[in-house]
């Protein structure tokens, strides 16, 4: 089942239309703008607006006026950009593969840009920030909702033709289009066809070849060998960058020891020129 709000890129609802005739989406929500995918895919949530039936979940939106990002970003999102959240059923949330979801989709974008774009090679920036030619092209949030722990939001933010206008920007994190990248201009929807089938099809994997996941990320992984600093708990500390452990950690050599950081323990990481 489809749904659209205004009047939405008819080649975008081609593909979505598309995904759910082969069963790779059970739903969607396309809208002409939107404050943020992520919000309003939360808000159905709580509102239980939809049942187990229709997912995978699509939320899209031609334009987004509050997109949020970790550590508090927030963007508006040129008309060209893709900007879209999947809902997907999250059964194993309380098991160890499940602390691997955010590096997982982090592997999904990077692999659905260098098909789509090859023979681009993407970088991934820990956990899941996805940079080309040095700059980042796509930005990554997963959220939950607490009344509903066995569903996860992912949201999603790719630069296809155009950088996003940064409410506050960070100067570690330079925004960059694809098109500037590499030169190619391509549609959004071309894009987002191979997006979602990567995200579908990496979830699955995440839990029958967390291995896989995690050598996929490790041979993309742009801090590994290179000093970083990074902030913990309100103080700024600097160390080598070791790779990912199997848990999917951060592991930073420093003065005091081998730390392990988590996404939850970490607020920012950048690369020390």
């Amino acid at each position: 089942m489809l749904d659209t709000v205004g009047k939405v890129d008819a080649s975008v609802l081609a593909v979505i239309e598309e995904l759910i005739d082969q069963c790779v989406l059970g739903s969607a929500l396309a809208c002409e703008t939107s404050l943020s995918t992520n919000s309003d895919a939360l808000s159905q949530l709580r509102e239980q607006k939809f049942g187990d039936g229709m997912l995978p979940r699509l939320y899209f939106a031609d334009v987004q006026t509050g997109g949020r990002g970790r550590q508090g970003n927030h963007w508006v999102s040129p008309n060209d950009a893709l900007t879209f959240s999947l809902v997907l059923a999250q059964d194993s949330i309380n098991e160890p593969t499940a602390r691997l979801l955010s590096l997982a989709v982090g592997v999904a974008t990077a692999r659905a840009i260098e098909f789509v774009y090859a023979p681009v090679k993407c970088r991934l920036k820990w956990p899941n920030d996805v940079y080309v030619a040095g700059g980042k092209v796509a930005g990554i949030l997963i959220e939950t909702s607490q009344a509903f722990t066995d569903r996860i939001v992912i949201g999603i933010g790719v630069n296809v033709i155009e950088s996003p206008t940064l409410e506050s920007p960070d100067t570690t994190a330079m925004p960059q289009s694809l098109f500037a990248a590499t030169g190619r201009r391509l549609s959004r929807h071309e894009v987002l066809e191979v997006i979602i089938r990567e995200l579908v099809a990496v979830c699955e994997e995440r839990l029958e070849a967390p291995q896989s996941i995690l050598h996929q990320f490790r041979e993309r992984c742009m801090l590994t060998g290179n000093q970083i600093s990074f902030l913990e708990s309100g103080r700024e500390s600097q160390g080598l960058c070791r790779g990912i452990s199997d848990n999917g950690s951060l592991m930073i050599q420093t003065p005091a020891g081998l730390r392990y950081c988590d996404s939850g323990a970490i607020r920012l990481v950048r690369l020390r020129g």
